[in-house]
């Protein structure tokens, strides 16, 4: 299993600057996982790369260019029945994050980077619920 990580620091209103990082592991090829402020969330790496362009996502997540001007700015949009934030990330750490995955597992190959056994033998082991 290989991890890159990019380090992030994000505005959240009321909150300030707040550090954390964005991380890649070949472990589950298909996701990249931010981590913020001693949470996770876990985001489709198609996903991202569609957000780099245009709007992409339906619903609670969704990922998408800065609309006010700023080219260096992409914007995460997440929305709960609590409430809702917009993370105005930098562009260029996704894109260098997304660059470096695809390098490590390239756009179609993710199931053959999968060790199947593995994770069969860890659902065995601890059940769909630990997964």
């Amino acid at each position: 299993m290989t991890q890159v990580r990019f380090p992030c620091s994000v505005w959240l209103l009321g909150r300030g600057t707040v550090e954390g990082f964005w991380e890649y592991s070949t472990a589950d090829p298909w996701a990249v996982t931010l981590h913020l402020d001693g949470q996770r969330w876990i985001f489709a790496r198609e996903l991202l790369r569609a957000g780099l362009a245009e709007p992409a996502g339906d619903g609670d997540v969704q990922v998408m260019p800065d609309t006010g001007g700023n080219p260096r700015v992409l914007n995460v949009l997440l929305r709960s029945p609590s409430g809702a934030a917009r993370l105005p990330v930098a562009r260029d750490t996704v894109a260098s994050l997304l660059e470096a995955s695809y390098a490590l597992v390239p756009a179609g190959c993710e199931a053959a980077a999968v060790d199947w056994p593995a994770e069969w033998a860890r659902l065995a082991d601890t059940g769909p619920a630990a997964a």
